[in-house]
């Protein structure tokens, strides 16, 4: 049991427990938990744990394409437990972090019953659920009250388990009912409905921009990363698993028409924002919209981009948090008035939010054109119209970049305090994170063998 698939959901137990006890000391707190993240990515990848485990009449097993999935989110979450360090998080953090990483791991491992006869997802979305309650507390900050995009996070989201739940009862009777069309049908609905709500689809998207404005921006980096990250790897297994919805062409068309709504209003809407906070969020939007159209169109170019995207979103966003976490603590805001000037009294912090922000714009040298440019080329084949979309997306975003980075270049004003500028730590963390995006921006080929793998786990896509 404690060498199989189980021990990523045990192990994060372990480390939240861990990190709750040394919470007095910070530093110790944040490296254990980056390690233990770093270590389970590192597992959940090389470690033999492809056999399935029994566990209380429940399936603990690990699939390809799931193994890939749970090391990229545990890589993400070490990576911004690092940034989160630096910024003095509260000692409640890293446990309920971690608590939320282990809900998450069990949502894409434990299989219904040893018995059952047909794929359900029913203990995917009881999990999922409990992923959401925790995700909660690091969005809200350890602030007074509730803001309004936490929320909407938790109501929206939430409202997708009756939805789920309901689908996997359907598609119960359907299996034993197989004549039934309408029975299918109505698990189709369910399904789309459950996944619009878990995944931001428009148009209940408006958690994301009104989180990235009001909740820190590392917290916001993790519920637009490793969450969502887990919730569209769920939508491949149920892809995947059942072959009910990936062989009717209605679910792909239905999937690549709300995908192209979420691109549209990154299209239409990023490029207006004033501040980095939602001009990340619609960013955040128009890209999702984006990996779900490479989702939707079935074949295994449009999952090889789906996984650069995936992948490559937490490089971006975290890029991006990174940067406005320092321009909230040093100036306050990160609207475009408050950064006037940035560039030359935290320079460090501007780097990050530009770089992260052309990177999710999908603008080359940096690390989100390479799966952005393998997407437009097999969509320009046979959705020309949806490759205009999808460029449209990308571009609306780097003009809202561009527009920031013209104010942030103006000398500042003689009456404006200079700021605390940024620490060496801080400066070393920018300057891996711009690395490593440039480094996969020049050279995607590294991650090639892991998307092959990847896309061979989903046979789905396989056209």
């Amino acid at each position: 049991m404690i060498g199989g698939p189980f021990f990523l959901i045990t192990a994060p137990l372990i480390a939240a427990a861990a990190t709750f006890l040394v919470r007095r000391w910070a530093a110790v707190s944040a490296l254990l938990a980056v390690l233990a993240c770093l270590g389970l990515a590192a597992w959940a990848l090389w470690a033999p744990v492809s056999e399935p485990q029994a566990f209380f009449g429940r399936v603990v097993v690990l699939h390809d394409g799931d193994r890939i999935g749970i090391a990229l989110l545990f890589a993400v979450t070490s990576a911004l437990f690092l940034g989160v360090w630096r910024s003095s998080p509260r000692w409640s953090y890293y446990p309920i972090v971690l608590l939320a990483l282990a809900a998450l791991a069990a949502a894409l491992t434990i299989r219904p019953p040893l018995n059952e006869f047909y794929p359900s997802f029913v203990y995917s979305a009881l999990f999922m659920g409990i992923a959401i309650a925790l995700t909660v507390f690091p969005l809200q900050g350890g602030r007074p009250g509730v803001t309004h995009g936490v929320m909407r996070f938790m109501t929206l989201t939430m409202l997708s388990l009756p939805a789920l739940l309901l689908a996997d009862w359907v598609l119960a009777q359907s299996a034993q009912s197989p004549d039934s069309p309408g029975l299918e049908q109505g698990t189709i609905v369910l399904v789309a409905l459950g996944f619009t709500f878990l995944l931001a689809m428009f148009p209940f998207h408006t958690w994301v921009p009104a989180v990235s404005r009001g909740a820190p921006p590392l917290s916001a980096a993790f519920a637009l990363t490793v969450f969502l990250g887990a919730a569209l790897v769920l939508l491949l297994d149920v892809l995947n698993e059942n072959r009910l919805f990936a062989s009717d062409e209605r679910t792909l068309e239905l999937l690549r028409s709300a995908a192209l709504l979420m691109a549209g209003l990154g299209a239409a809407v990023a490029w207006t924002q004033t501040d980095f906070g939602r001009l990340l969020g619609y960013g955040a939007i128009g890209d999702m919209g984006a990996i779900l159209f490479a989702v939707g169109m079935s074949s295994s170019a449009g999952a090889a981009a789906a996984f650069f995207m995936i992948g490559i979103r937490a490089i971006s966003i975290g890029l991006m948090a990174m940067g406005m976490t320092l321009a909230r603590e040093r100036l306050g805001d990160d609207s475009f008035a408050a950064l006037t000037g940035a560039a030359w009294r935290l320079p460090w912090a501007s780097i990050a939010i530009i770089a992260g922000g052309l990177s999710l714009a999908g603008l080359p040298p940096f690390a989100g054109f390479a799966g952005r440019w393998g997407l437009l080329q097999e969509a320009s084949q046979s959705y020309p119209g949806a490759a205009v979309v999808l460029l449209a997306s990308g571009a609306s975003v780097a003009i809202g970049v561009l527009r920031g980075l013209r104010v942030m270049l103006r000398p500042p004003s003689e009456s404006a305090s200079a700021p605390e500028r940024e620490r060496r730590s801080e400066t070393a963390l920018i300057i891996a994170a711009v690395a490593v995006c440039l480094f996969v921006g020049l050279f995607p080929g590294v991650l090639a063998p892991l998307a092959r793998e990847f896309v061979a786990a989903y046979s789905f896509a396989a056209r």
